[in-house]
C-alpha cells in the first residue's frame, strides 16, 4: 500500500499513530458552539447568522470557516415555505369552468 501512494512505511506508522491536528482540535471546539447556537435558533440560522451570534459570543472564526464546518457536519438551516395566496385570484379561476372536461373524444389526439 506504500508503494501505491509512495510513501514510506515509516511515514505511514507515524501518520497512523500521531494525534488529530491543531486545527482539527479547533474545529471539534468549534462544531460544539456551532451547534448550541443551531439549536438555539430552532435550527433557523444559517452560517451568516451563526456567524454573528458566535462573534457576540467572543468567538473568533471567519464566516467561510464557520460556513465550511457546517457544511462538513450537515448543519443546515430549516428553509420555510412562503406560501402567498390570493383569494380573488381563486375565487376567478373557480369561476371559469374547465372547457377540455366538457368535450366528447371519439379517438386519440383530439383534445
Amino acid at each position: 500500500m506504500c508503494r501505491l501512494y509512495g510513501v514510506t512505511r515509516a511515514g505511514y506508522y507515524a501518520w497512523r499513530s500521531r494525534g488529530p491536528s491543531a486545527r482539527a482540535r479547533q474545529n471539534e471546539k468549534l462544531t460544539e458552539r456551532i451547534r448550541a447556537a443551531h439549536r438555539d435558533s430552532r435550527g433557523t440560522y444559517g452560517s451568516p447568522r451563526i456567524y454573528q451570534a458566535l462573534r457576540r459570543q467572543g468567538c473568533v472564526a471567519s464566516e467561510n470557516r464557520i460556513a465550511r464546518v457546517m457544511r462538513a457536519y450537515g448543519i443546515k438551516a430549516r428553509v420555510a415555505a412562503i406560501r402567498y395566496t390570493n383569494p380573488a385570484l381563486q375565487r376567478f379561476f373557480g369561476g371559469i369552468p374547465n372547457q377540455q372536461l366538457d368535450v366528447a373524444l371519439a379517438g386519440p389526439d383530439q383534445v
